[in-house]
C-alpha cells in the first residue's frame, strides 16, 4: 500500500486481544495505529504501547464517542508531520482480521467508503449471535431501502479516504455511530460505496459490550434503528452559488472598478462568510448543504474556502441559469421535496433570513420563494416539488426528475440574468411553470465599488455575520473609499 493509512481502534478492557490487533494492523501497513481508551482497567493500554500503538485517551463512555475522537485524531497530521489519506475503524477484540485492511484500502482506489461485509462462509461458529445477525440485518435493510442503495452488512471494519470522512461530519457519540456512517453514505449519491468480502471471527478475550447481552444487544439495536431512521429522513436542500476567485471568472463588474486581486480577495472573504451563514441555516433546519460550482477546476479552491463538510456540485452546462437548474435536480436526487438557492455575495446576510425563506416553502408541492435584491436581481430563490422517495421504483423517480428538469427549464431557461428585470422576469417564469411565488424581504448584494461601500457602512454597524469581510474591507479601506481608478490598483 502506497497510502497513508490510520487505523483507529476504540477499546475498552481488551488486554487479551488488542496487542495482536496492533500488531496486525501494522503489520497489513497501517502506518498509525490508534487505540482510543474507554478507561481500560485490565491493562488494555499497556498492551497496545506495547505493540506500537498511539494511545488516545477518551474517558468519557460511547462507542461513537471513541470514533468521533479518534477520528479527530486521525484527521490531524502524524508524528512526522505526515497526513493521512485512508481512515479504518474496527473494534479492538479480535473479530474484525487485520490482514483485510489491504483488500479495504484498495477498493478505494474505485471507491470513498469501503464497507466490510460478513458473508456467512466467513463469520467464525459462534461469533454472532442470533440476535446480533437479527438486528445487523434490519438496521442494514432500513438503511438500504430508505436511500435507494444496496447495503448488506453494518460493518465493524471500514476504510474512508480523508475527504470523505471530513465531508460526513459524523456525530453520533453512541452505538448508532456505524448507522450513521453507513447512512449518511448511502443518502449522498456522490459518494462512491464498495463492499469487500472480510472475516469475522469469535473474539479473542474479554467480554462483549453489546453481542454478549441479550438486554445490551436490544438497546444498541434501538439506538441504531432511530439513527438509520433519522440520518435517511428526507432533508430541505441549502446551495451555496460559487464560484472561484479569479481574473474574468467571478466578479467582473466589481474587478474593474476595484481591480482583479483586490476583488479575488473580497470574493474569497464574501464566499467564507455567506458558507458560514447557510451551515448555521442549515443546522437549524435540519437542512444538507451544498455548493454549486461552474467549473471542476473550482472543486480544490472552493473547497478551501468553505472547509470540509460540504458536497461539491459542478453544474453540467454553463451559465447561471443552468446552475440554479442544478441545485434543484441535485435536491431531487438526494430525496429532497425543497432547496433554497443562496447567492455567494451576500456576506452579512443572517442565517435567519435563510429559515425563513425555507419555512415559505411549508405551504405545498407548488411553493416558491424568492428574496430580492436591490439592483433588480434576487439573493436567493427557493422551490417545492412533489416528493419522490428514493424507495420509489427508478422508472417512477426518472419520470418526477424529467418532469420537474422540464419545470426548471421553463423557470429559468428562458430568463436574462444578471440585469435590471431578473427579479421580475423570474417571478413571471416560475408562475408559468406552475409554482405559487412568495417574497421575503430584500437584500443588496456586492457587485459594483457603491454596493461595497455599502456594505462597508452596515459592517461597521453589524459585521456578526460577515467576519472575514469585515476584516478584508478594515484592512483595504483607504482603496474602498479613496477614489482610485481600476490602473491606478494594478500600479
Amino acid at each position: 500500500m502506497n497510502e497513508r493509512v490510520a487505523a483507529v481502534v476504540p477499546a475498552i478492557d481488551e488486554r487479551e486481544a488488542i496487542g495482536e490487533v496492533v500488531d496486525g494492523l501494522r503489520g497489513a501497513g497501517a502506518c498509525c495505529v490508534l487505540v482510543v481508551d474507554g478507561g481500560s482497567r485490565d491493562g488494555t493500554r499497556d498492551a497496545a504501547a506495547a505493540a506500537g500503538a498511539a494511545i488516545v485517551h477518551e474517558p468519557r463512555r460511547g462507542y461513537g464517542r471513541a470514533c468521533v475522537t479518534g477520528a479527530e485524531r486521525a484527521l490531524r497530521p502524524g508524528p512526522d508531520g505526515h497526513l493521512h489519506d485512508v481512515i479504518a475503524f474496527l473494534d479492538g477484540d479480535g473479530s474484525c482480521d487485520p490482514a483485510d485492511l489491504p483488500r479495504l484500502v484498495a477498493a478505494l482506489h474505485d471507491a470513498d467508503v469501503a464497507m466490510g461485509r460478513r458473508p456467512g462462509h466467513l463469520i467464525e461458529s459462534g461469533a454472532m449471535p442470533w440476535h446480533a445477525r437479527l438486528g445487523n440485518r434490519l438496521v442494514a435493510a432500513i438503511i438500504a431501502a430508505r436511500s435507494g442503495r444496496v447495503l448488506h452488512d453494518l460493518p465493524p471494519f471500514k476504510a474512508l479516504g480523508r475527504a470523505t470522512l471530513e465531508r460526513l461530519e459524523l456525530d453520533d457519540k453512541g452505538y448508532g455511530w456505524t448507522a450513521q456512517l453507513a447512512a449518511r453514505t448511502l443518502v449522498e449519491p456522490s459518494i462512491r460505496v464498495l463492499e469487500v468480502p472480510v472475516a469475522f471471527r469469535v473474539r479473542r478475550g474479554g467480554v462483549s459490550k453489546v453481542s454478549g447481552s441479550s438486554m445490551a444487544s436490544i438497546r444498541a439495536g434501538r439506538a441504531m434503528i432511530a439513527v438509520a431512521l433519522r440520518e435517511t429522513r428526507p432533508r430541505p436542500v441549502i446551495g451555496l452559488m460559487a464560484k472561484a476567485p479569479g481574473p474574468g471568472h467571478a466578479k467582473t463588474r466589481l474587478a474593474v472598478e476595484l481591480g482583479e486581486d483586490h476583488t479575488a480577495g473580497l470574493w474569497a472573504a464574501c464566499l467564507a462568510d455567506v458558507a458560514g451563514t447557510v451551515r448555521a441555516a442549515a443546522g437549524e433546519g435540519r437542512a444538507r448543504s451544498i455548493v454549486m460550482l461552474a467549473r471542476v477546476a473550482d472543486v480544490e479552491p472552493i473547497g478551501r474556502i468553505v472547509g470540509p463538510g460540504w458536497t461539491p456540485i459542478v453544474q453540467r452546462r454553463p451559465g447561471l441559469s443552468a446552475a440554479l437548474a442544478d441545485v434543484f435536480l441535485a435536491a431531487f436526487d438526494r430525496g429532497a421535496d425543497r432547496a433554497v438557492a443562496v447567492a455567494g455575495d451576500v456576506p452579512a446576510l443572517p442565517p435567519s433570513r435563510i429559515e425563513i425563506a425555507l419555512a415559505a416553502l411549508d405551504g405545498g408541492a407548488r411553493s416558491a420563494v424568492i428574496g430580492p435584491s436591490s439592483d433588480g436581481g434576487y439573493h436567493l430563490v427557493g422551490l417545492r416539488w412533489r416528493s419522490a422517495p428514493r424507495w420509489w421504483p427508478r422508472p417512477l423517480r426518472r419520470q418526477e426528475r424529467e418532469r420537474l428538469a422540464r419545470r426548471l427549464e421553463t423557470a429559468f431557461g428562458s430568463v436574462a440574468m444578471g440585469g435590471a428585470s431578473a427579479l421580475d422576469a423570474t417571478q413571471r417564469a416560475l408562475g408559468e411553470a406552475g409554482w405559487r411565488v412568495s417574497t421575503v424581504a430584500s437584500w443588496p448584494d456586492v457587485d459594483t465599488l457603491a454596493d461595497l461601500r455599502t456594505l462597508a457602512r452596515q459592517l461597521d454597524t453589524d459585521g456578526r455575520w460577515a467576519p472575514r469581510t469585515a476584516a478584508w474591507i478594515a484592512r483595504h479601506r483607504v482603496v474602498i473609499d479613496g477614489p482610485l481608478t481600476s490602473p491606478e490598483l494594478q500600479r
